[in-house]
């Protein structure tokens, strides 16, 4: 394979990124040459070849539109508080949620470890959370080390993890 400059690849990279994050889809091998300046469709392939052999994208042969980010970006997704405490290191994530308009530098998602039956949330359920504290509603470690929620006005002890943005439940495959 051809030499390939690597402010380039990298270039190419940025604007994939940003396009997928603005548009929802990736973009064509044209608009990739369009948005960074590139001449020939040939040269945006190349560059698209390496970046795929380099596993920082995936896509498939011959289909438009198919470029998908490879690297783990998005909110994370933790399962308990040990996954929150040691967040600094994003390895620690069970999982990514892609998400084109909201960044993991401000937002998680936990998942509830009891039922909170007075704000209908189930054990199991996903809370998206900002780290803030200026929400109604707080995402808070309790004294028994589980993740709850509780009102702002009821808070009376814990520590705050951040504000309730959404609660996201997932419900069982109903058999056919």
């Amino acid at each position: 394979m051809k030499h390939v400059n690597e402010q380039k690849s990298n270039e190419i990279l940025e604007f994939i990124r940003a396009y997928i994050r603005e548009n929802g889809i990736s973009p064509s091998v044209r608009e990739i040459c369009a948005g960074t300046n590139t001449i020939s469709t040939s040269t945006v392939h190349r560059y698209l070849h390496k970046l795929k052999e380099d596993g920082k994208i995936h896509m498939n042969q011959g289909k438009n539109r198919t470029i998908v980010m490879s690297e783990k970006r998005g909110i994370p997704v933790i399962h308990d508080m040990q996954d929150f405490l040691e967040m600094k290191n994003p390895e620690n994530a069970l999982n990514y949620f892609d998400s084109a308009c909201l960044t993991g530098e401000n937002y998680l998602i936990a998942c509830c470890q009891k039922d909170l039956e007075t704000l209908q949330i189930h054990k199991g359920d996903f809370l998206l959370t900002e780290h803030s504290e200026q929400g109604e509603y707080l995402v808070i470690l309790d004294e028994t080390g589980e993740i709850s929620v509780t009102h702002r006005k009821e808070f009376r002890s814990g520590q705050i993890l951040g504000s309730l943005v959404m609660m996201v439940r997932k419900f069982a495959e109903i058999p056919r």
